[in-house]
């Protein structure tokens, strides 16, 4: 399925500017703190739980996909620059799809399909054109939580 399909952008803005917290997503696909030189962080964009942030720029030239799963309870904020996204949780489980993201093979496969512009981006777009096997929430949730995994395996080699 493409993720397209599965995916949606979010676009919440810190328009009273009560979330300092400003976040940045590196190419090992984790957030870490960012330092703005900004003080008015009215434009950036609010990310929570479970969403993504991502960035279509560098894929090339980084050889991965910049995206990045949020976990913490407390939301913070993105640059104006990247998108959040969020998924469709009656098909697709979040961390199904960081997982999927997470493999070498979907960073070679974005930089082989990233523009060959001086930045080499990966356009939303195109990003959304990438198709994903998509198993049903059972199977996803026994690939990203090793205990279901172990105990559906002990069930099938009584």
């Amino acid at each position: 399925m493409t993720i397209g399909e599965l995916l949606s952008e979010v676009d919440e803005r810190n328009i009273d500017n009560k979330i300092s917290d400003v976040q940045g997503i590196n190419i090992k696909k984790e957030f870490m703190p960012s330092n703005s030189s900004s003080k008015n962080l009215s434009n950036y964009k609010i990310i929570n739980q479970g969403e993504f942030a991502y960035s279509s720029m560098q894929t090339g030239r980084d050889k991965t996909i910049r995206i990045a799963l949020y976990n913490k309870e407390d939301p913070a904020i993105i640059s104006p620059a990247y998108s959040v996204l969020t998924v469709d949780t009656e098909r697709i489980i979040p961390e199904y799809f960081m997982m999927w993201f997470s493999r070498a093979e979907s960073d070679r496969y974005g930089w082989f399909i990233s523009d060959s512009s001086i930045r080499a981006s990966l356009d939303l777009p195109r990003f959304y054109e990438i198709t994903i096997p998509l198993p049903n929430l059972e199977q996803q949730k026994s690939i990203v939580e090793p205990e279901l995994f172990i105990a559906r395996i002990k069930v099938i080699y009584k």
